[in-house]
């Protein structure tokens, strides 16, 4: 059985990649994630472990994104969501379909409610992760309108702020 880790940005700069045993695991990110981290010293480690192959940086395919963006859509999260947390849920869902064990290493709360409610694993690094699925609403309260990308926080028509409310 074939098993992959996907590190989030945080898993990245935590270096959590020096704790997985290659031997077991695969291990993936997405270039996104890779960009995401700025520091020098975090970066020549990340690139380091590129480059000894202990981490592969890939992007998922256009139609996994897509999956994921409608998952996201689904249970609400789609505008608290970066283009990078897409990303790596899409990248564990074309790894899934391959015939992977999927895990997602990551904090971000967000991103744990979407990967419960598609049906991937995750493991939280400092937090106490998700435990139970939150299915929201996003809205504008003032017009109705409903994000459909991530990352908006503002209403294009109306100018008003994004809300959610839980169901």
């Amino acid at each position: 059985m074939k098993k992959a880790i996907i590190l989030d940005t945080s898993a990245l700069i935590a270096k959590y990649y020096r704790l997985l045993p290659r031997n077991i695991f695969e291990v993936y990110t997405t270039e996104n994630a890779v960009r995401e981290v700025i520091d020098r010293e975090n970066r020549e480690a990340l690139f380091e472990a590129i480059d000894l192959g202990l981490i592969t940086v890939s992007n998922p395919g256009l139609q996994y994104v897509e999956e994921a963006r409608k998952k996201a859509i689904e249970v609400g999260s789609i505008h608290k969501l970066s283009k990078t947390d897409i990303e790596v849920a899409a990248l564990a869902i074309q790894l899934n379909n391959m015939g992977y064990t999927t895990i997602v290493i990551t904090d971000d709360y967000e991103l744990q409610n979407l990967l419960l409610y598609i049906g991937i694993g995750f493991k939280p690094l400092r937090t106490r992760g998700v435990n139970t699925l939150r299915v929201y609403r996003a809205y504008c309260p003032v017009c109705g309108y409903t994000p459909a990308s991530p990352g908006v926080e503002t209403c294009p028509l109306c100018g008003a702020k994004i809300t959610r409310r839980q169901f």
